[in-house]
Order: C-alpha cells, then structure tokens, then sequence
C-alpha cells in the first residue's frame, strides 16, 4: 500500500471506517494490521507533510524489517525506513472485548476472564490522578527498549503508539515526557528519531 501522504492516509481512514467495531476495537484481521501499522505510519506522514515538500509513503504489510518507508523530497530531500510497536495489554484486550460485547467498560479495576463460562468480568476501580502517566511511560520505555535492542539500521524512524483518551494537550504531554524521563529516557539507540502517537486523541509528538 502506498501514496502521497494525503491519499494514504485518506486510504487508511476509509478503510477503519468500512471496518465493524468488534473488528477494530479488538484488532483481529486487518483491524490490527490497520490499528497497530498503517494509521500511525499514516499519521507520521501527515505530520511531516508541508507546502513546497512533498512526502511519499508505503507501507510494506508483511514480516520484514521494515514496516513502512518514507520518502521527502522538495526543499529537502530525504528517505527513511518506518517501525512501529504499540503499547495493548492483556487488561487492555479484555476491556475491548467488554466494550464491544456489552456497550461499556471500565476504564479501571479488575478484569478478568470467567473461566467456566467465557465471560469478561469487570468491576470499577479508583485510581491516582497521575496512573495514566506512570502506566504510559513505563510501557513506552519498555517497547522502545525492546526495538532498540534489535539492529534496525541507523536511518529508521521508531513509531510507539498507545491509546488513551484521557492524555490531551500541551501540559498532559509534557507531563508524559517528565515520567518518560523518569523511567530512563529514549535516548541512546540507532534510531533516527523516535515518535509517541496517542491514537485515542490523534496526536503525535517526536519524543527522541
């Protein structure tokens, strides 16, 4: 799959839509390949996108090492190789499939699943103000750890992505990057540059 960056991501953007909620909330078939690859790619390609340059991508669908490749040419001229990993737990899972099956779900508490019958169970929870931050960042930390242990070559981006609908705005970012930072930082791989998507708010902010 590829394109300029407008008509990839519009391509991108039809295709979740065309897409059953159960499918998509709970990433089964082209549901995650289109969560989990093509939208953060497509997303980081709007990004750089800007008058006088133009910003080609594809993304490769397959097992190689690369997930996507894009390439800027106009008043400057540049290429690179795309990664992208995402942040989804097994409580993260479970609250999907809740939610798809019944309508709601908690955003915290215990869940689990009812083993006799196959039911998600779910009850509510309180939780610290700032548990997102520390949640996220953590995550973060630990999928970019586990890519930069991996020898991508020197010129490729590093997409993380997570979703969380409570992490907006200017203060709520630089609050993420302080914890990030607590955490050990994103610094010190290979990669090019390293990129932090929010899905749930569409936002995407260059973290390395």
């Amino acid at each position: 799959m590829k394109g300029d960056a407008y008509s990839f991501a519009k391509d991108v953007d039809q295709q979740i839509e065309a897409l059953t909620p159960h499918d998509y909330r709970r990433r089964r078939g082209r549901g995650k390949l289109l969560r989990e690859e093509l939208y953060p790619i497509s997303r980081l390609a709007l990004h750089l996108k800007q008058p006088g340059l133009e910003v080609q991508v594809e993304a490769f669908e397959d097992d190689g090492p690369a997930d996507g490749h894009i390439r800027e040419s106009g008043f400057r001229d540049q290429e690179f190789d795309v990664q992208v990993t995402s942040d989804y737990s097994y409580d993260e899972s479970l609250r999907d499939e809740l939610l798809t099956a019944e309508g709601v779900s908690w955003g915290a508490g215990d869940i689990h699943r009812d083993r006799p019958s196959g039911r998600v169970i779910a009850s509510p929870g309180a939780v610290d103000h700032d548990e997102h931050y520390k949640r996220i960042s953590e995550s973060v930390v630990r999928l970019f750890r586990k890519k930069a242990a991996i020898s991508y070559g020197p010129n490729t981006v590093l997409i993380i992505s997570f979703d969380d609908i409570t992490l907006s705005g200017h203060y709520a970012w630089n609050e993420l990057m302080s914890f990030v930072d607590q955490e050990g930082g994103l610094s010190g791989s290979a990669f090019r540059s390293v990129y932090l998507l929010n899905i749930g708010t569409n936002e995407l902010q260059r973290a390395a």
